[in-house]
């Protein structure tokens, strides 16, 4: 429920940014610390650093175009994994900057990294996998984009991307046997 703010203050601005398809353009949104975001060591509690990414992966969708034909044609942007490194912590009433950028994509995910800074400084950085999913099945970024006009290809995965996959297979591998 204390996200309910700043999720109505998300609805409210989405008619005046500015769109336009740019898909590897970084998005930058700014947070603010107030007492319900932090937890009993006084620093920003680990599961917001997650919320303030779903905001920026919803503001990624509406900034490229693509949020509101979604909606309105049944996709649905699906979180599939993430994993977080914290490097700092954010005090009560910090800023907090986060930026977020579409890195790759495979035959069924898009990969995000997320950043997370104060006055410049690196406090967090954290992946995201995200999946398209329509009328039940997953269908890949490139095709979502094709449907929509836009024809794209993924960049090479990064090191960290590959990495993070790896151990993602490692993981279902281990708890599926």
């Amino acid at each position: 429920m204390n996200l309910f703010g700043r999720f109505l203050l998300f609805l409210i601005t989405l008619p005046f940014i500015r769109r336009e398809f740019a898909p590897f353009k970084p998005i930058r949104l700014t947070f603010r610390v107030w007492l319900h975001d932090i937890d009993v060591n006084i620093h920003l509690t680990a599961a917001r650093y997650f919320s303030f990414g779903d905001f920026g992966r919803l503001r990624w969708l509406a900034n490229n175009k693509l949020l509101s034909r979604f909606v309105m044609t049944g996709y649905r942007a699906v979180l599939n994994a993430q994993e977080i490194t914290y490097i700092r912590e954010f005090r009560p009433f910090s800023k907090v900057e986060l930026e977020i950028e579409l890195k790759c994509w495979d035959e069924k995910y898009a990969y995000f990294e997320q950043r997370f800074y104060c006055r410049g400084k690196l406090f967090a950085v954290a992946h995201a996998r995200m999946a398209i999913v329509y009328q039940s099945s997953v269908i890949s970024m490139k095709e979502a984009f094709s449907r929509f006009g836009y024809q794209v290809e993924s960049p090479p995965e990064t090191e960290a991307i590959a990495d993070w996959k790896a151990t993602l297979r490692a993981k279902r591998e281990h708890f599926s046997s």
